[in-house]
């Protein structure tokens, strides 16, 4: 009788949606759908804080919502306190005109669902770069025993100059635990102990010297500590700064700088004996000891594929008559106690976007030219060094090929593919003059496409 009555139910149901008969109007039908309540409470107090800055300061309020890093939206919704639920929402605003004019303020959701303005960090500047939420202080809640994330907030204050902040948001509003202008910043947990620090570097333009400074919080003394690490002297700017790993996975940070005298250095800032240090700074040169004058575009990578970057070695191969020797790049990977060791050694062919894992028997008698005399055809020639006067013996040529016959021109003669996209084809040939000890496979093996997972250097 039950299934009977449901389906009874049912077909009545579709008769009258069949037949027109629906329970709602036309107008009704045009109508938007309304959006959730959440949205709706949200919006209400966004707006009412909104309003009560214009009439305080008789002012235009604006959004401006930070313009880089991860967490860009104009409204961002956060778990603050780690309990899984997204309790809090985060609005950017500024005050036009006012002291102080950027405004963060977060609103957090209350048990009638409506939400409530909790917290407020103030600053100045031309707008918010960027902005973190992390666990700097470890605190917990003493009722819920949560750890309650804190900010982090880079303002820009001009075209070049930022300023970052470190706060702590409850109900006083943004309490400031640490400030400083820097160069570059990232956030990470160096020493291992589950709570985050801020790395900063900063250069000193009138002594080109530059420095790390970690900002962390000391669980002993309930205080933001600063640990400093100097880089490499004679810098002029800090071109990149990334967080990454030294070979046993111990934390660690590649600062890549500018040099006065135009060539480029990576400092290499690691816990060695419980204290940040740079692992690659020569104690009489007060320069790291990895640094060139060539490759400089050539960035900090992962060559090998096992997540810890390796810096490169660039050694200059044979010349003949004219021709200039080109360059061979050796890959090395420190340990956390500063000792490097070489992962491999490549020739990075970066006008045509291809590198070359280089076998260790070639490289004290290879020699490497171009030959790009074929339209829609760029080749480079790797040959075995016969002495500077003598012509090289090519054993190898690596091809780009582009254009309507590109298809054609990769299989003609004995020549393979190694790689291709919709508008190229790479392809190589080997000559009989000189078993390189590579065969179709291991070339495949050795080729590979440049891309540009490690950008910015």
């Amino acid at each position: 009788m039950k299934k009977r009555a449901l389906l009874t139910a049912v077909v009545m149901a579709l008769c009258t949606l069949l037949t027109g008969c629906f329970p709602w109007s036309a107008e009704d039908s045009y109508q938007l759908p309304k959006p959730p309540r959440d949205y709706e409470n949200l919006n209400a107090a966004v707006n009412k804080t909104r309003r009560e800055l214009a009439v305080e300061f008789s002012a235009t309020v604006e959004d401006v919502p930070p313009s880089a890093g991860d967490n860009t939206s104009a409204v961002q919704l956060l778990d603050m306190d780690d309990d899984g639920v997204q309790e809090t929402a985060v609005t950017f605003f500024r005050v036009v005109g006012a002291q102080e004019p950027l405004r963060i303020c977060f609103f957090t959701q209350q048990p009638d669902e409506s939400y409530a303005l909790t917290g407020e960090i103030k600053g100045e500047g031309d707008g918010i770069y960027a902005i973190h939420y992390a666990d700097v202080d470890g605190i917990r809640h003493p009722v819920t025993d949560r750890a309650r994330k804190e900010v982090v907030v880079s303002w820009q204050l001009g075209s070049q100059a930022n300023y970052m902040g470190i706060y702590a948001v409850g109900d006083q509003g943004g309490q400031m635990l640490a400030a400083a202008v820097y160069d570059s910043y990232v956030l990470t947990d160096m020493d291992q102990n589950g709570l985050m620090e801020v790395a900063i570097g900063t250069m000193d333009r009138t002594t080109n010297t530059g420095k790390v400074t970690l900002y962390g919080w000391n669980t002993d003394e309930d205080i933001m500590t600063t640990q400093e690490v100097p880089l490499s002297t004679g810098a002029t700017a800090i071109r990149n700064m990334r967080f990454n790993f030294v070979k046993d996975f111990s934390p660690a940070l590649y600062v890549v700088s500018d040099l006065a005298d135009g060539s480029a250095a990576v400092d290499l800032v690691a816990v060695k004996g419980g204290q940040p240090t740079n692992l690659t700074l020569d104690s009489e040169t007060l320069v790291s000891r990895e640094n060139s004058n060539n490759y400089r575009n050539l960035p900090l990578s992962d060559v090998n594929g096992d997540n810890v970057l390796e810096l490169h070695r660039p050694r200059q191969l044979n010349s003949y008559v004219n021709v200039d020797g080109a360059w061979l790049a050796d890959w090395v990977q420190y340990d956390a106690r500063g000792r490097a060791s070489t992962i491999c050694t490549t020739y990075h062919c970066e006008v045509d976007g291809w590198y070359l894992v280089i076998p260790e028997h070639w490289q004290n008698r290879l020699v490497i030219y171009r030959n790009d005399t074929v339209s829609g055809q760029r080749t480079v020639v790797f040959a075995l060094w016969q002495g500077e006067d003598k012509e090289p013996m090519p054993f190898l040529s690596i091809y780009r090929l582009t254009g309507a016959s590109r298809s054609l021109r990769a299989t003609s003669g004995n020549r393979f593919i190694l790689a291709e996209d919709s508008n190229t084809i790479y392809a190589a040939s080997f000559y009989s003059t000189w078993n390189c000890g590579l065969d179709e496979n291991g070339l495949l093996e050795n080729f590979r496409l440049i891309v540009s997972s490690w950008s910015g250097e």
